[in-house]
């Protein structure tokens, strides 16, 4: 029997999939829309689903089945899994399924446990998991070996990894769990505050996308419609990028303080080597402008945006997949 290797990042923003020997073949959000009736009846996957935030009626309700990297719902985490496998032409029933998952560190047993059900529930047979920093280092093409240590700042939906490690692990890591979703609540709150207009999250996300910024004298401009916190009224209002740079300030901020905070624990001669690589950012929200230079600035440390950031940790699984030996290597092991 033929046997399918997959790497998958089951984030609680957007789930990608890597097939070896096809390349990355999935990116979707992880999201649901289910039916307050019938919890059996799903009514959107995905994409789909993602288009009825704040649209819905009464009788559908979306559900994210992944939260701060956690699996807060099982049985529609499941759905959506083996639909996602559907859609890349995954079938447990005709082939083995072997899947690496990317997982936080820190990551508990009792959250490994959640992962591996609903993997095997999905038709995947097999499953290892490793974390998330080290398949981003890797999945950006860096020479990573058992001796020359990497900090790396990995951005997820919910959650924030920080690490510092090599081939053989991690020398010091934690997941803080606060991640992009707060620079969009944030930027939420910031224009209902300052401008009384009230948006939702697609048109927060949209602002991050097209004018985020680190920038105070950043002009670029974005059109962007809600309703008036006073009268209830639809407005249209066009907020310029340096106007949002104070409520995406407050993420980054976060993220440069205890980035320091694990880097000035490290033994010296790990900070020494770090000092010279710099910091390795990947993850969601890295094409804000000014990130570069903002971190640098404040660490003093050169800092590195991954290029395809989002897709990196599904790129690293991937290139894992293709090494038996590197695969047994990272994988975590729990009893």
């Amino acid at each position: 029997m033929a046997r399918e290797k997959l790497s998958i990042n089951f984030d609680g923003s957007y789930t990608e999939i890597y097939k070896l020997g096809c390349g990355l073949v999935l990116r979707e959000p992880t999201v649901v829309a289910v039916s307050t009736e019938n919890a059996k009846d799903i009514q959107a996957f995905g994409e789909d689903a993602k288009k009825l935030i704040g649209k819905t009626a009464e009788k559908t309700k979306i559900v994210f089945p992944v939260f701060e990297c956690e699996i807060v719902n099982e049985k529609v985490a499941t759905e959506l899994l083996r639909y996602f496998l559907r859609k890349v032409e995954v079938n447990g029933k005709m082939n083995a399924v072997t899947a690496l998952f990317s997982v936080p560190c820190g990551v508990s047993r009792e959250s490994l446990n959640k992962y591996e059900r609903v993997a095997k529930n999905a038709g995947i047979d097999k499953v290892h998991f490793a974390y998330a920093p080290l398949l981003a280092v890797i999945g950006q093409q860096i020479p990573v070996n058992d001796y020359n240590p990497y900090f790396v700042v990995d951005i997820c939906s919910g959650t924030t990894n920080f690490a510092a490690l090599t081939l053989d692990g991690i020398i010091k890591g934690f997941s803080l769990n606060i991640g992009a979703n707060k620079i969009s609540t944030d930027i939420i709150d910031y224009v209902a505050e300052v401008y009384g207009l009230q948006i939702g999250i697609p048109t927060a996300e949209r602002l991050k996308k097209e004018i985020g910024s680190l920038c105070d004298d950043d002009g670029l401009a974005l059109a962007v419609s809600g309703r008036e916190t006073k009268t209830g009224l639809p407005k249209t209002l066009t907020l310029k990028a340096f106007e949002l740079v104070d409520p995406i300030k407050k993420y980054f901020e976060k993220l440069v303080e205890y980035s320091m905070s694990l880097i000035v624990k490290l033994p010296p001669e790990v900070s020494s080597e770090i000092r010279k690589s710099g910091i390795y950012i990947s993850g969601e929200d890295t094409t804000i402008y000014g990130l570069k230079d903002y971190v640098t600035d404040r660490t003093k440390i050169k800092t590195n945006i991954a290029e395809n950031a989002d897709t990196v940790k599904a790129l690293g699984g991937g290139t894992i997949l293709g090494n038996s030996e590197l695969l047994k290597k990272i994988s975590i092991k729990y009893d």
